[in-house]
């Protein structure tokens, strides 16, 4: 493959090292990195974020950065170009990108479309930055559970030849994504980075699932070099790197957060080469930019793809060019607003994407407009659950080891409820701490709660509805609270069950307690502190 100098720096994201379940540690991982002739990495090991993450550094001539993969009720996250976490990200997927983003970092969905339901990303209304559209262990999953023999045969055929041509056999295995079109809905409104994980862990389990890391017996497949080797994002710099590592990182992170990259599978040919411009009366732009609509634009593509692969121009899933062997190519398109993108796709019994593009957005309107939420109506007080003075209503509940009070506090603004708690320090799932209200009419007249709330250290708390017909089931919506007093609005149509329950949503009249809860899905053991409420209103 002849090189056509694309300007841009190979690396990978969504590596796992020996602070969660990879096989060696982030030094060893990117020595193997620089044999592979990648020029930076992205750690995201398992977590919640609360761990402090290594700043910038090279190790081995590799620009490492650290990074966290986030468990969510929904799916897992990758987060990374951000400071530690002052508690932990977990819950429902919204939750967890809207700590990310307060925090300023990067969040990518990962294996959105993995066969285990568990890996599943279902966060689709919220505003993730990128989308793993390639993962090894998700096209692995996908042919383990094909019916019949078929996939894993493929699997046991690639055990074998695996010695003797690493990067290409595990290339061959990679199954076409199923999250394009979601992407894409995504891409008309807002910019959203397509991007691959490479969710290195150098180990293959030898029972059950053949992706599972976790424990067992396992073979040290695929190692680290040939993962590295297989597959890359290349990123296009604003300016070359000076040999600082935060300097380059933040080079680095600019050019993926605004979606300037590619991916290729190198196991299939390489090294990859690509540029893709877009042109009209208003200028041009690359790959991950915007461009005025209105007037016709020109598409400019340059690669150095093998003559047997077919070159797709895309306008959203629609193919508007289909072309094999077009090393440089100009597609004329309409003045239309459009999400235009390119794929380059191998030959063979199993065409595979050997290069995947990011979009050029044409727009004829701000990307934000399309998602201004719909309008409620003005809200109107139902009833005050603390009209001050008195905190009488009001009690506390608390896990047979942790400890909470309530009480008011005089406060500039007027009074306040202060709930105070400690959870214990055992292990997780006996501590928790709520404050709560009983509600014996109900709450039928009502539609959302609406509250003023601060509190000693930056944090969720979970507000819940408990009752239901006959039964007692719970729902929650979680809000974050400052140190500095917030308005905070929960609709009662919002909330989601916690655990099992009868009903989807809570059946409002016959909800008997609102509680506003402390537990270790977003606060450590042992952790302590205080709430201060000072506006508690129903309304509708």
């Amino acid at each position: 493959m002849a090189p056509i100098g694309d300007g841009t720096v190979a690396g990978t994201i969504h590596v796992h090292s020996t602070r969660s379940d990879g096989s060696s540690t982030p030094d060893a991982i990117a020595a193997a990195a620089s044999r592979a002739g990648l020029k930076f990495l992205v750690f995201t090991d398992h977590g919640d974020a609360t761990r402090t993450l290594d700043p910038p550094t090279y190790r081995s001539g590799v620009l490492c950065l650290d990074g966290v993969e986030i468990s969510t009720s929904g799916g897992h996250f990758l987060a990374f170009d951000m400071p530690t976490a002052p508690y932990p990200l977990a819950g429902e997927p919204r939750d967890v990108v809207e700590d990310v983003h307060r925090l300023g970092g990067f969040g990518i969905a990962a294996h959105p479309d993995s066969p285990k339901p568990q890996l599943q990303w279902d966060g689709w209304s919220t505003r993730f930055d990128g989308l793993e559209l390639l993962n090894p262990d998700t096209s692995w999953r996908m042919l383990a559970q094909e019916p019949g023999w078929q996939g894993r045969g493929r699997l046991l055929t690639a055990l074998l030849d695996y010695p003797f041509r690493s990067a290409e056999t595990i290339a061959n295995l990679l199954q076409p994504s199923g999250a394009v079109s979601q992407w894409l809905a995504a891409a008309e409104r807002r910019r959203v980075v397509a991007i691959a994980g490479v969710d290195a862990h150098a180990r293959i389990n030898l029972r059950g699932d053949p992706a599972d890391v976790r424990g067992g017996w396992s073979l040290p497949l695929p190692a680290y070099e040939a993962s590295f080797r297989m597959m890359s994002v290349h990123v296009a710099l604003e300016r070359a790197w000076t040999g600082d590592a935060a300097s380059d990182a933040a080079i680095l992170m600019r050019g993926i957060r605004n979606g300037h990259l590619y991916t290729a599978v190198d196991g299939l040919a390489g090294p990859p080469a690509f540029v893709f411009t877009a042109s009209n009366d208003f200028g041009t732009v690359s790959e991950g930019d915007e461009l005025g609509g209105g007037r016709p634009v020109a598409l400019h593509i340059r690669s150095n793809a093998p003559a047997r692969f077919t070159t797709i121009v895309r306008d959203g899933t629609r193919a508007i060019t289909t072309v094999r062997d077009p090393q440089d190519l100009t597609v004329h398109a309409s003045a239309s607003p459009a999400v235009y993108w390119v794929e380059i796709v191998s030959s063979g019994p199993h065409p595979i994407t050997w290069l995947r593009s990011n979009p050029i957005y044409v727009r004829s309107m701000s990307s934000d407009s399309a998602l201004a939420p719909p309008d409620r109506p003005p809200p109107t007080l139902v009833h005050s659950l603390f009209p001050g003075a008195s905190a009488s209503a009001w009690r506390t509940e608390h896990g047979p080891s942790s400890r909470s009070s309530v009480g008011v506090a005089a406060a500039a603004n007027g009074d306040e409820l202060r709930f105070t708690y400690q959870l214990s320090g055992s292990p997780r799932g006996t501590q928790i701490a709520a404050l709560a209200i009983d509600t014996p009419e109900g709450l039928a007249a009502s539609a959302r709660l609406a509250v003023t709330a601060r509190a000693e250290q930056p944090m969720r708390v979970s507000i819940q509805l408990r009752g239901g017909e006959g039964v007692t089931d719970r729902w929650e919506r979680t809000v974050f609270v400052d140190r500095f007093a917030e308005d905070r609005t929960v609709d009662f149509d919002d909330l989601v069950p916690v655990g099992q329950t009868h009903t989807l949503k809570p059946p409002l009249a016959s909800i008997r307690t609102i509680l506003f809860v402390i537990e270790t899905t977003h606060s450590k053991p042992g952790s302590s502190g205080s709430l201060w409420l000072r506006r508690v209103e129903l309304q509708r």
